[in-house]
C-alpha cells in the first residue's frame, strides 16, 4: 500500500475541536475518483487536496469534495490549506490559492482572526426556493422567514433570512425536506444589538453535509447580501464588519470575521477566520 500526509485543521476556531474540521491531503498524483473516495472516507463537510499550482503566481492548487461532490470553492477548507502552508512552509503575507472559483488571495497575519479571503466578486441570481419551502423544510411558520435569496462569492448558496433571534433557536430542520432543495441553503438571522451580530446555520445535505459547522462560503454570500439590502450599517469607512456565529448548536461553535466593502455598484467580501491543526499523520491508500 502507497500512503499521502494528511492533516485535520478545526477552522474559524483558536480552540481544539470546535470549528468546522477540513482534512486538508497531499493530493499530487492523486485521481479525482479517488480523491472523492477519501473525501466520503472522512466524512467530514470537506476534503481539500493541496496539488502544486499550475499559475506562475500562485502558492498551491486546491481541489475541494464534500462526501458526495466536488465544489468549486469552499470557505472552511481553503482556510484550513492556508493553515497548512503556513504552518508547515512558513509562508506568511498574502498566499494565492487556486480553486475553480479563480484564485482566493488569503492574507496571514499575526492577530486574530489569522486567516483573511477575499472571495469572488458577489453574484446574485433567483432564489430556487421559496419562502414558505424553507420554512416547511425548517419547522418554522412562514412569516418567520423574511426573505430568501441566491447568491454566490465563488459557490452558489440558497440564503434564507429568519426574522428573529428565537426564530433561529425554534428551527426543527426536517433533513427530508431540505434533501429536495438544489445543493444547501443557509439561515441567518441579523441582531444589531449583539457583538454577534449574524447568527447563522447551514444544511447542505443534498452534498452529503446534513448541517455544515461553520461556512465560509455562505457567510461571504450572506455578507453580501446584508450589504446589498442595508441590513447592517456601515462604519466611517464605508465597510460593513462584523462577526458572525455559528456552530454552536453544534456544540462545534466557530467565529467568522466578515467585511464587506461597497464602492458603488461594486461589492468586495473578505472572510476570516482562525484554525488549529488536531491530527497529522498517513492515510493509506490501494495500490494504483
Amino acid at each position: 500500500m502507497r500512503s499521502v500526509r494528511i492533516r485535520h485543521v478545526d477552522a474559524f476556531t483558536r480552540m481544539p475541536l470546535a470549528g468546522n474540521p477540513a482534512a486538508v491531503v497531499d493530493g499530487d498524483g492523486l485521481s479525482g475518483e479517488l480523491m472523492q473516495r477519501i473525501a466520503l472516507n472522512q466524512k467530514l463537510s470537506e476534503t481539500v487536496f493541496l496539488l502544486p499550482p499550475d499559475a506562475p503566481d500562485a502558492h498551491a492548487r486546491l481541489r475541494i469534495f464534500t462526501p458526495g461532490t466536488e465544489v468549486p470553492f469552499a470557505g472552511h477548507p481553503t482556510v484550513a490549506a492556508a493553515h497548512v502552508l503556513a504552518d508547515e512552509r512558513g509562508l506568511r503575507g498574502e498566499l494565492r490559492l487556486q480553486t475553480g472559483a479563480g484564485t482566493i488571495p488569503v492574507r496571514v497575519g499575526e492577530a486574530s482572526p489569522r486567516y483573511t479571503m477575499t472571495q469572488a466578486s458577489p453574484q446574485f441570481d433567483e432564489p430556487r426556493v421559496t419562502r414558505e419551502q424553507v420554512a416547511a423544510a425548517l419547522g418554522l411558520a412562514a412569516e418567520d422567514v423574511v426573505a430568501v435569496a441566491r447568491v454566490s462569492t465563488g459557490l452558489w448558496w440558497d440564503l434564507a433570512q429568519v426574522a428573529t433571534p428565537e426564530a433561529m433557536a425554534r428551527m426543527r430542520p426536517d433533513l427530508g425536506a431540505l434533501m429536495q432543495m438544489p445543493f444547501g441553503v443557509s439561515v441567518f438571522n441579523v441582531d444589531g444589538a449583539t457583538d454577534e451580530r449574524v447568527h447563522v446555520r447551514t444544511f447542505a445535505p443534498a452534498a452529503g453535509v446534513p448541517e455544515d459547522p461553520v461556512t465560509g462560503s455562505s457567510n461571504g454570500c450572506i455578507g453580501a447580501y446584508i450589504a446589498r439590502e442595508r441590513l447592517l450599517a456601515p462604519d466611517a469607512d464605508g465597510a460593513i464588519r462584523y462577526i458572525a456565529r455559528q456552530g454552536d448548536e453544534m456544540g462545534q461553535p466557530g467565529r467568522v470575521y466578515v467585511t464587506v466593502a461597497v464602492k458603488g455598484e461594486t461589492i468586495s467580501v473578505s472572510v476570516g477566520g482562525d484554525a488549529v491543526t488536531v491530527l497529522v499523520g498517513d492515510l493509506w491508500l490501494p495500490d494504483a
